[in-house]
């Protein structure tokens, strides 16, 4: 009797019939014949702890990478200025060496997230929620009118309750007393507001609200449980199924304090935490980081003009100032949600 050819034998066991016993098992074979993984439940508790010590992980992952960063490029530039200017003034060095460091920490983390981002972003729930504003231009003027806003209300909230605590205002004044937040250059822009808006997003509103989804949302868990056998067999992500507005705020939480601890220090925590908040929903609402990230570069940017927009608020008495700036708040949140026509189906 003739044998069977090898390809044959192997196209009919990819058609279901038994294989040759023997034959090699190709890894296509393997991938093949994988079970669904979501088919096996999981535990929503299992689940929760899984992700949301993933969300934590990632939130130190980029604590990490700024303090090894910071570290070896402050003794990188150190070195190097010493062989330049061979200054042994300790103060004058520090204040030379503060900007090319924040630059190298600033590249480190965007390093490490975009690639993270951009291998989650695929099945990520952002992605089944695009969604393009009925008018960008409104979208735009509604984000720098929050930006704003929040940069007023955060300064006058800060003016009226750091005086109450001495310790701690001594401490936000100690840590704000540097050449990227105090003066106005080239450099310091683009830490202040390029810089930390990309990769703070990136990280926060990115991967780590990613995560927190995951873990506020069990029976979504085919989206990414299931990546690697739909991959093996070209198979779309599935569609997006409803996320209840709880889970969708449970998980804004997580991400937003996240987003505050990692600033280390109890005054940033505290408004960084808000601003996290409202950059959440925004993303939530279009599916893109981009409105976060505008949001919290025009924050970043207007901290340098504090004074002079205090000044033309102030026109009407500090009591008009502090409600005109809460009133743009609210007037950036509305404005955003008429900019993208409907709402969406969720929060």
């Amino acid at each position: 009797m003739n044998e069977i050819p090898q390809h044959v034998s192997d196209d009919r066991s990819r058609q279901g019939c038994a294989p040759v016993p023997g034959a090699p098992v190709s890894p296509l074979d393997a991938r093949l014949s994988m079970p669904r993984p979501s088919d096996t439940p999981e535990s929503p508790v299992v689940n929760a702890v899984r992700w949301l010590l993933a969300a934590l992980g990632a939130t130190f992952a980029v604590y990490a990478t700024q303090l090894v960063s910071i570290a070896v490029g402050s003794f990188a530039v150190a070195l190097v200025l010493l062989q330049l200017t061979a200054s042994t003034d300790a103060a004058a060095l520090a204040a030379q060496i503060t900007i090319p460091v924040q630059i190298i920490s600033e590249l480190a983390v965007f390093a490490v997230v975009l690639p993270w981002w951009l291998r989650v972003r695929p099945v990520s729930f952002l992605q089944g929620r695009r969604r393009i504003p009925r008018s960008r231009a409104l979208a735009v003027v509604a984000v720098v009118l929050l930006g704003i806003g929040l940069q007023m209300v955060i300064s006058y909230a800060l003016g009226l309750l750091l005086p109450l605590f001495p310790d701690v205002k001594t401490e936000y004044d100690t840590l704000t007393d540097n050449p990227v937040m105090n003066e106005f250059s080239v450099a310091a822009v683009l830490i202040l507001a390029v810089g930390a808006p990309l990769t703070e997003e990136l990280a926060c509103r990115g991967v780590v609200f990613e995560f927190a989804l995951r873990a506020m949302c069990p029976k979504q868990a085919g989206r990414w449980r299931d990546r690697a056998w739909r991959t093996a067999r070209s198979q779309p992500c599935p569609p997006l199924g409803a996320v209840p507005p709880r889970a969708f705020w449970l998980a804004n939480i997580v991400q937003a304090v996240l987003f505050g601890a990692l600033h280390l220090n109890i005054t940033q925590f505290a408004y960084a935490t808000v601003m996290g908040l409202i950059a959440g929903w925004l993303v939530w609402q279009t599916g893109s980081l981009l409105p976060s990230m505008g949001l919290h570069l025009v924050i970043n940017f207007c901290s340098y003009f504090v004074k002079e927009i205090a000044m033309v608020l102030e026109m009407g008495g500090v009591v008009f100032a502090i409600v005109a700036s809460a009133a743009m708040v609210g007037a950036g949140l509305w404005l955003f949600r008429r900019a993208m026509g409907r709402p969406a189906p969720l929060p």
